[in-house]
């Protein structure tokens, strides 16, 4: 596959045996009948145009497509001929929600200074963080951290009820710092808060169709930890972290 911009016209597109992939900056998802993307390296949604959108399905399904929807789908860099990159974030999935945390009456015992402290430092630097870098750098610190700090705890699997208790602990502190909420923000804080002290949750993106919407939540297992059920049920995931 050539993968380079200028190359002449008519050139072939696959090498014997060559095969594109996804560009790993890229995550999407179906909704009301079209595709819509992520892009974590540009901190943009976006849409193709239903021929390219086609070929694309085309090709991910059957490896055969137009060479000039294919020409279209590189230069665009949404397919690539490339090793992965050692920095891109391996997609996971979650389980669908059934339960939310704050809907199940858990509530934080009395907030202590720590806590308090803790979570105004991280809500402030990945505020400041999400204005000066890139969605991408901000997850792949994020995923970082939580595989360090978690993986220490891995032979002793911590119980719901202390997941639970820490969110509910991150809600109550997040009352008192002052900069404005935003899902984003504070799913990211979340799972940091929780990271930090050795337990796992995973962030969770999600888009609706039309009129479009984005959203993102943390989620353990089953349950949600930062929203109710009813209004993260309407998005449809789009990348798990």
């Amino acid at each position: 596959m050539h993968n380079q911009q200028g190359a002449p016209k008519g050139a072939p597109l696959l090498r014997s045996g060559a095969k594109l992939r996804l560009h790993g900056d890229l995550s999407y998802c179906r909704v009301d009948d079209y595709l819509v993307f992520l892009d974590i390296q540009n901190d943009r949604y976006f849409r193709l145009t239903g021929y390219l959108e086609s070929a694309l399905v085309t090709y991910l399904n059957d490896g055969d497509a137009q060479d000039s929807s294919i020409r279209k789908l590189i230069e665009r860099k949404i397919l690539i001929n490339e090793p992965i990159d050692a920095d891109c974030i391996a997609l996971s999935s979650t389980e669908i929600p059934t339960c939310s945390a704050m809907e199940g009456g858990v509530h934080a015992k009395r907030v202590n200074v720590g806590e308090l402290l803790d979570t105004f430092i991280i809500v402030c630097s990945i505020h400041r963080q999400l204005k000066t870098h890139s969605l991408k750098r901000i997850l792949r610190n994020l995923a970082s951290l939580r595989e360090r700090r978690t993986s220490q705890s891995s032979m002793s699997r911590p119980s719901e009820a202390r997941v639970l208790e820490v969110a509910a602990a991150f809600r109550s502190a997040r009352l008192y710092v002052p900069v404005d909420t935003c899902c984003l923000l504070d799913s990211i804080a979340m799972v940091k808060f929780l990271a930090k002290r050795e337990l796992h949750a995973e962030l969770v993106f999600g888009v609706t169709g039309t009129p479009f919407s984005a959203h993102s939540w943390v989620q353990h297992g089953t349950t949600v930890l930062n929203d109710v059920l009813g209004h993260t049920s309407t998005f449809t995931p789009i990348r798990v972290i």
